[in-house]
């Protein structure tokens, strides 16, 4: 995943309505709602989207689905079919389809909303399993990257070519590169960060490079004292969490945020 991207899921909301086809074949319609926030869309780009559906167990033999892209028109009246697309499913199980285009149409309305509409057979009970687990609900997986640079505020700084003190040293880490790819579904990697570099007692005793105000009052009275000899160490002092999508040991699918997983500043002990 590019640097500057970031992975947003959103979970689908349930809804279905009759739907007569010709002849004398009878299908229904499933409606899948997602929402984003107006906050959201405003700030980032969507650069890529994917939705994640789980189908129940099909009986008997392969059942016929129409999957219709659906968004409501300026007025907010209506929807207007942006995409079908037609396929068989034969087992259960995931299926992904790109919904880039229409992730990215939406995402700049007043009201972001992207509707799925799964034309499915009369006779087959529930076509999804949404209902039974919260692991198999529908859901959109987007990359996105933020309109404006943001800028974090560090107490350290980044290193920079030959820098020998205290920084903080971006380091991307690529899960295929690992043998992770397998079961991390997004991101495909992300910038973990680590904190290197020197830490002598001048330096640890200012306020904004030390790890806290009280390591810098701390490091003042070792600088100033005969006895002090141990210099500090650089460690990170702002992290934050990664949202990792991936499937557990049952094959489901799970969304979850790990603490600390980012360095974003370091400073001295």
């Amino acid at each position: 995943m590019a640097s500057g991207c970031q992975s947003v899921g959103l979970n689908g909301i349930l809804g279905e309505i009759p739907l007569h086809g010709s002849g004398s074949s009878t299908s229904r319609s499933v409606r899948l709602h997602f929402r984003f926030s107006r906050e959201l869309a405003r700030s980032t780009e969507i650069l890529q989207a994917t939705l994640y559906l789980f189908w129940a167990a099909p009986s008997p033999g392969a059942q016929p689905v129409t999957v219709r892209l659906l968004w409501p028109d300026p007025a907010g009246t209506n929807t207007t079919v942006a995409s079908e697309t037609w396929l068989e499913v034969q087992s259960p199980g995931w299926t992904t389809l790109d919904v880039g285009l229409a992730v990215q149409s939406v995402s700049g309305q007043d009201t972001p909303r992207l509707t799925v509409e799964l034309e499915v057979p009369e006779d087959w009970g529930s076509p999804l399993l949404a209902d039974r687990s919260d692991s198999h609900r529908p859901f959109v997986v987007a990359q996105a990257r933020a309109r404006t640079p943001h800028r974090v505020r560090r107490r350290g700084i980044d290193c920079g070519a030959g820098s020998r003190m205290c920084c903080r040293q971006e380091f991307f880490v690529d899960f295929k590169e690992i043998g992770w790819e397998d079961w991390i579904i997004q991101p495909e990697g992300y910038h973990m960060n680590y904190c290197a570099g020197l830490c002598p007692l001048h330096m640890a005793g200012i306020p904004g490079l030390a790890a806290s105000f009280h390591t810098a009052v701390l490091n003042r009275i070792k600088a100033a004292s005969a006895a002090a000899a141990v210099d500090s160490c650089c460690v990170p002092t702002q992290r934050r969490p990664l949202s990792l999508l991936y499937y557990d040991r049952d094959s489901n699918i799970v969304k979850t945020d790990i603490p600390d997983m980012i360095v974003d500043s370091c400073g001295c002990t």
